[in-house]
């Protein structure tokens, strides 16, 4: 059997479409004008229109998309178009990135430079695979039924294939956060990692899910029945009559701006929202779009054990809120789970502020996607795991200025001084700048937790990665200098482990201090401590000959574990 070519590919939307789009928005004829309960006013699509007609340019859209190289390929009878954007580093991670409704690769566009040649050497590099989904911009209009979310995932994993990629990642966003785990289900031989912004597991309704649900679990139960009762109109029209609302959306780009509108928010800036919008009215691909949903209600479930491939979570203020206890039940393997707030402080309920995290907050969603690959490749499992439970201990906290075990300090300021800390290891590593801020002297303020933080383990995560476990002499900042890659890597994992349990402590957490973590931890403690004392640790103190592992830890590093405020 021949395989189809990849063909080259470049964005040409002729003149006369221009033309005829412009005429088509200067004759619009708009409905009465009502407030916004009744959905999408006038005033937003009317500042919508006007900015389409007089400000947007989409010729230097189409530059910027024809600045990467772009293919189209057959897959299963329709046409695939896509980017194709390699790193220069030889090392780098093959990732396909994958958008969802009414999305487009246009919102994938802000991550592409930092992805694929990221400034420093110690960050993960990845070459970039961007398919526009079937159906969609100029993957479109599909000619077959059954372009939904398993069959999509197979088409990427055929396309993958195609590239000559047989070990890859997956990530997404909105749709693209339903198939990229397919993908892992369907090859889990080849797909290293998945890296999502929504896991979409909702109750079973077994009541034993419901019981003693966290405030933010039960908040995010709210929020997403808030969506249902006030903004779930689109999903059951796509599910269930796409090609009644395809004729509006053929014939009219205000129809089609008004109903994609619906989900980009206010504080999207108009050049995004409508670079979106224009590439589904010149490919004439607003109608076979929603035929994604119409296609998932209608296809006979597929195999529904847990994925196995290793999952991350990046999930934004604003946007759908996963609930960790349902998403443990659908994916096995969950190894990052992170919060950020990207809000901007604009916009009411309906903003969903971050669901477009690669356009809104491309710097944090880069660094997570950074810190989960890297970790994967990572050759140092102790270091990931104190990363994790300082990542826990992090994410648990409601008060910063709680008081905590760390000498004078206060919750926040433990926090910014082990971040401080990773980053100074990987810039010792690297050579890149360290904390733009004295760790020894941190302050009291800090808006928002994961942003600050991850960005710092993702950079010492990177950085560990490319020592090889033979190396015997890593720069860290400790005052003995350079060390063995073994204890330099149980140096750094010892501070952010420690530090995670200050936190947990002091904010009445579970301590994330396992019982394997500290007995791993417990021989470098015993090689390093004692030129630290007074500096990082206090002296030691003396416990009952029984101690537990943690315990035995905590006290040879001066903390005594029994600690309360």
């Amino acid at each position: 059997m021949t395989v189809p070519a990849l063909r080259p590919f470049r964005a040409e939307i002729p003149q006369s479409a221009l033309d005829d789009l412009r005429g088509r928005l200067q004759r619009a004829l708009w409905p009465d004008d009502l407030p916004a309960e009744y959905g999408v006013t006038n005033e937003r699509v009317r500042a919508l229109a006007e900015h389409w007609l007089e400000k947007f340019d989409w010729r230097a859209f189409e530059a910027r998309l024809n600045a990467y190289p772009q293919f189209v390929t057959e897959i299963d009878g329709e046409t695939i178009h896509f980017l194709h954007v390699r790193s220069s580093r030889a090392d780098a991670t093959p990732l396909v990135l994958t958008h969802g409704w009414p999305g487009s690769i246009a919102e994938y566009l802000d991550v592409i430079g930092p992805l694929t040649e990221p400034e420093s050497a110690a960050a993960p590099a990845f070459h970039l695979v961007i398919p526009s989904l079937p159906g969609f911009g100029f993957s479109g209009p599909t000619r077959s039924a059954g372009w939904g979310t398993h069959r999509t995932a197979a088409a990427w994993a055929e396309l993958m294939s195609r590239l000559g990629y047989e070990s890859y990642g997956a990530a997404g966003n909105d749709a693209g956060s339903m198939i990229s785990p397919e993908i892992g289900r369907l090859a889990p031989e080849k797909v290293v990692g998945v890296h999502v912004t929504q896991l979409f597991s909702f109750p079973s309704g077994d009541p034993a899910e419901m019981a003693d649900l966290s405030e933010a679990d039960q908040a995010a139960l709210a929020h997403l029945q808030w969506f249902y009762e006030n903004m779930f109109s689109f999903n059951t029209l796509h599910s269930q009559q796409p090609h009644t609302l395809a004729f509006a959306l053929a014939d009219s780009p205000l129809a089609l701006l008004a109903w994609n509108a619906q989900l980009f928010g206010e504080h999207l800036d108009a050049d995004f929202v409508l670079a979106n919008v224009a590439l589904y009215w010149l490919t004439g691909t607003g109608g076979s779009s929603i035929r994604f949903y119409f296609e998932d209600a209608q296809t006979p479930p597929h195999p529904s054990a847990p994925t196995t491939v290793p999952t991350a979570l990046a999930m934004f203020a604003g946007d759908f809120q996963s609930i960790r206890r349902f998403a443990e039940r659908d994916h096995a393997n969950i190894v990052s789970w992170n919060r950020y707030d990207a809000r901007s402080g604009t916009g009411g309920p309906r903003d969903a502020a971050g669901h477009y995290s690669a356009h809104e907050a491309p710097e944090i969603l880069v660094a997570d996607i950074r810190g989960f690959f890297a970790g994967l490749s990572s050759p140092w499992p102790l270091l990931t795991a104190a990363h994790e439970a300082l990542r826990s201990a992090a994410a648990g906290v409601t008060d910063g200025g709680l008081p905590t075990p760390c000498a004078e300090w206060t919750v926040t300021q433990v926090l910014q001084h082990a971040g401080g800390d990773q980053q100074g290891y990987a810039a010792f590593i690297t050579g890149e700048p360290g904390p733009d801020f004295n760790p020894f002297e941190p302050s009291g303020e800090l808006e928002d937790v994961p942003a600050f933080l991850e960005p710092k383990l993702a950079a010492a995560a990177a950085a560990f990665a490319t020592v090889s476990p033979d190396a015997q002499a890593v720069p860290t900042p400790l005052p003995q200098g350079a060390l063995p890659a073994a204890l330099a890597v149980g140096a750094a994992a010892l501070d952010a482990a420690v530090h995670a349990w200050d936190i947990a402590t002091a904010t009445g957490q579970k301590s994330p201090l396992t019982t394997e973590l500290a007995e791993a931890l417990l021989p470098t403690a015993k090689e390093l401590a004692e030129p630290l004392r007074g500096f990082a640790y206090a002296p030691a103190l003396k416990g009952p000959a029984a101690d537990d592992a943690a315990s035995e830890l905590l006290r040879y590093l001066g903390r005594n574990p029994n600690w309360t405020a």
